[in-house]
């Protein structure tokens, strides 16, 4: 006979420990799930009894915030920014309701004297009848010699500067671009994609291109950022005049190193502007006889038009404010001004050596 397997007392308390701990345990399991089916089977009843239950109370009202006096955001015209313009420094105004369109020719009150009054008829000579004043979007009829009022507009709060323009140049056979149409359709965006917009910019990039003589005028009571924009692009061709009081004009100090930079005659009043802009065209061939028509001949210049050309040159020449020497130009400049110094130190001890013989 195969012998009977002994424990002892301490196995047989363990191995019922065991047995114990394990039915507790899954007591505790089941329990533990019997719970989670009751909570959820009473939630679900409460849901159900909630929704087909009448509603007999009143919803709770929502509590409203008191309204606020709605204030106007005042925006700057030039950077859009709310309050006070960070780059003016200046108060500015509540936006405007933007109408179907605007007429750029209503007349601007010069309140800072910017401008001389019109030519009188009685005084003034007759209209040549070759000239030619163009405004958009009509494609200039171009004649031999032209002219570009480049300048302040500003959506017509710049003073009328160029109807003054062709008023003190139509007695010449020339072409005058004017970029200021009479009126301007507020829904047009600024945007490359506006046929209308893309229109405009093209006509007067196209004349920019084409003329012979660029005057710039800038309001100082305007900002003029397409001017400005402009005269950057044309500063190097040679063909630029300007008049800008550039003392008052909000980046005059720019505009005035621009034209020394590159050599631009510069002037401060607009009647300095007409003038120059004469002699510019005289620069560039402009030559009209005294029955008023276009000559390549210097003998039948009528005087009373035309300048001769040393005229021209040296009025453009000495407009040319605070021009810097560069190169050769500067080192020619620099030894006579150090020659003048020597025979300068020099002058006194000749006095003196002389004063001593006597």
């Amino acid at each position: 006979m195969l012998p009977i397997p002994r424990t002892t007392s301490f196995e047989a308390q363990i191995s019922r420990s065991s047995t114990f701990d394990a039915k507790q345990r899954v007591q505790q399991l089941c329990n533990h799930l019997e719970r989670s089916v009751t909570m959820q089977r009473e939630a679900l009843q409460e849901l159900v009894s909630a929704h087909d239950a009448p509603q007999t109370s009143k919803p709770e009202e929502k509590k409203e915030t008191p309204k606020t006096e709605e204030v106007p955001v005042v925006t700057c015209k030039f950077c859009k920014r709310p309050s006070q313009c960070p780059t003016c420094r200046a108060p500015v105004g509540p936006p405007v309701v933007k109408k179907d369109s605007t007429n750029l020719d209503v007349p601007v009150p010069d309140i800072y004297a910017q401008l001389p009054p019109p030519l009188h008829p009685s005084t003034s000579a007759a209209q040549h009848p070759l000239f030619v004043h163009a405004v958009p979007p009509t494609p200039p009829l171009y004649r031999k010699f032209s002219v570009f009022a480049a300048g302040s507009i500003e959506m017509g709060a710049a003073i009328q500067w160029q109807p003054l323009l062709a008023n003190h140049l139509c007695t010449l056979p020339i072409t005058l671009c004017n970029p200021r149409r009479g009126s301007w359709d507020t829904s047009i965006s600024s945007s490359q994609k506006d046929k209308n917009f893309r229109a405009q910019v093209e006509w007067e990039l196209a004349a920019l291109e084409h003329v012979d003589v660029i005057a710039f005028f800038f309001d100082h009571a305007t900002m003029s950022p397409v001017s400005l924009c402009e005269l950057g692009l044309w500063a190097r061709s040679g063909k630029v005049v300007l008049c800008c009081e550039t003392d008052l004009y909000w980046k005059g100090g720019n505009v005035a190193l621009v034209c020394e930079r590159y050599g631009i005659p510069r002037v401060e009043r607009f009647e300095e502007l007409v003038e120059l802009v004469k002699a510019k065209l005289r620069t560039k061939g402009l030559i009209v006889d005294k029955k008023g028509e276009v000559t390549e001949n210097e003998g039948e210049r009528d005087p009373a038009v035309s300048m001769t050309l040393e005229e021209a040159e040296r009025f453009c020449e000495e407009r040319v404010r605070e021009r810097k020497w560069t190169g050769k130009e500067k080192e020619k400049k620099e030894d006579e001004q150090d020659g003048e110094v020597e025979a300068s130190k020099d002058e006194p001890v000749v006095e003196a050596t002389i004063e001593q013989g006597k």
